[in-house]
Formats: C-alpha cells, sequence, structure tokens
C-alpha cells in the first residue's frame, strides 16, 4: 500500500513546491489612504543638507506594490525629483539609517504646485516582497524646492510621521501624533494557473491511489 501510493504523492510534493517558487501573480491588492486632505508640509533634505524625514507604515499583505506621497513646491519650480527609500524596521526620529534598503529609486516630479499641496503621486516598488503585519520606514529627500505633506489629523496608528525640523510643536513632542499624507497598496501571491494544475493532478493521482488500493482491498481472499 505504501509503494502504491508513494509516487503519487512526491509528485504532488514537487508540484506544491513548484507552485511556490513560480513567478510571483499578484492578486487582491489592498490600498491604505492616510490623511487624505491636509495644508501642512515640511521641505525635504537634500544630499547637501541631510536630515531623515518619511513615514513609519506597516504593509497588511506579503508584498508591496506602489506608495505614494503629495507634494508641493516651496518657490515657482513646478518640477524636482525625490529619492523614495524603504527601510526594514521602524526608524525613530534623529537615528541614524541602517547601512542598507530594501528598495530605493529616484522618481521625477512634476506639475508641482507653489506654496501648496498637490494630488498624490504613487511610485512603483515593483513586487517588493515584505513581511506582512511588520513595520517599514520609508525615507524621502530630493530637491531642495519639493515638500512634502503631512497633517495631525485621521491619524494612522500603525506607524507615524518621520522627521526632525517641524515646527508642529505637536508632532515634535508626539511624533504618533503626526502622519504624512501617504497611501501604499499591498498584494497577496497567487500560483500561476499551469501550477494550480500540477497541484491539482498531484492530489487526483493521490486519490486514484487510494481507490486502487481499496478495489484490491475488496477482492482479497481470507
Amino acid at each position: 500500500m505504501l509503494r502504491s501510493i508513494a509516487l503519487p504523492a512526491l509528485v504532488a510534493t514537487l508540484a506544491v513546491g513548484s507552485a511556490q517558487a513560480a513567478t510571483v501573480v499578484t492578486t487582491h491588492p489592498v490600498t491604505i489612504t492616510v490623511n487624505d486632505s491636509v495644508k501642512s508640509t515640511i521641505v525635504l533634505s537634500s544630499t547637501a543638507q541631510p536630515d531623515t524625514i518619511g513615514q513609519v507604515f506597516v504593509p497588511t499583505q506579503s508584498y508591496l506594490t506602489s506608495i505614494g506621497f503629495r507634494f508641493g513646491s516651496t518657490s515657482t519650480a513646478k518640477t524636482g525629483n525625490v529619492t523614495v527609500s524603504i527601510y526594514a524596521g521602524a526608524l525613530q526620529p534623529g537615528a541614524a539609517l541602517p547601512a542598507s534598503t530594501v528598495f530605493s529609486q529616484q522618481f521625477a516630479l512634476s506639475n508641482l504646485i507653489s506654496r501648496g499641496v498637490g494630488s498624490f503621486v504613487d511610485f512603483s516598488t515593483g513586487t517588493l516582497a515584505v513581511t506582512a503585519n511588520t513595520s517599514y520606514t520609508v525615507v524621502l529627500s530630493g530637491s531642495s524646492n519639493v515638500a512634502l505633506a503631512y497633517g495631525t489629523t485621521d491619524g494612522y496608528t500603525s506607524g507615524y510621521l518621520l522627521q526632525t525640523k517641524l515646527q508642529n510643536q505637536t508632532c515634535k513632542t508626539t511624533p504618533r501624533a503626526c502622519d504624512a499624507s501617504f497611501r501604499f497598496t499591498t498584494a497577496s501571491p497567487a500560483p500561476e494557473p499551469a501550477q494550480w494544475g500540477l497541484m491539482l493532478g498531484g492530489f487526483a493521482m493521490v486519490g486514484g491511489a487510494v481507490r486502487y488500493r481499496r478495489r484490491r482491498t475488496l477482492v482479497s481472499f481470507g
């Protein structure tokens, strides 16, 4: 009996393993939006005047696909650039940045509003593997005219605004009372259709082996 089931069971195991190793197809995207409407801004740091400005957040699924913020311009310039860097863990204001990031890329900004706040700008992170329900920190740096929008309402309990130069006393004394105006989208992995076929085929072979053994048992003589 063990021999008759061993091979199909092995096929089923290999099928499951193949599905896990397959190219990830994201499904069930979930977008979380924080501080939808704000007026306050803080100027981003540049490489010449480094600072730590950003947001701590907690992805709810195992892949991060995008993260977005709202920006303004401190001058009449409508363009600029921003570097988005994501670190594992919840960084504290004023703390040194870790040596390595899980994601870092520079993006160009356009149509910035002078001394105001524009619409959300979403940055694609591709299919970035993260640990669900674990803190991450996104740090922003960029052109000297680019400002990040933040607010003290619609608080995001799973994170907080990362800052060191805010004039708002509430944010200085109670960082968790403030959040950037941001949103992020996560997704869960799913096997490709071909891999589902392998798994179902493996389970069918196991079922067939069990039925075959039952037939042999019925015709045996004592």
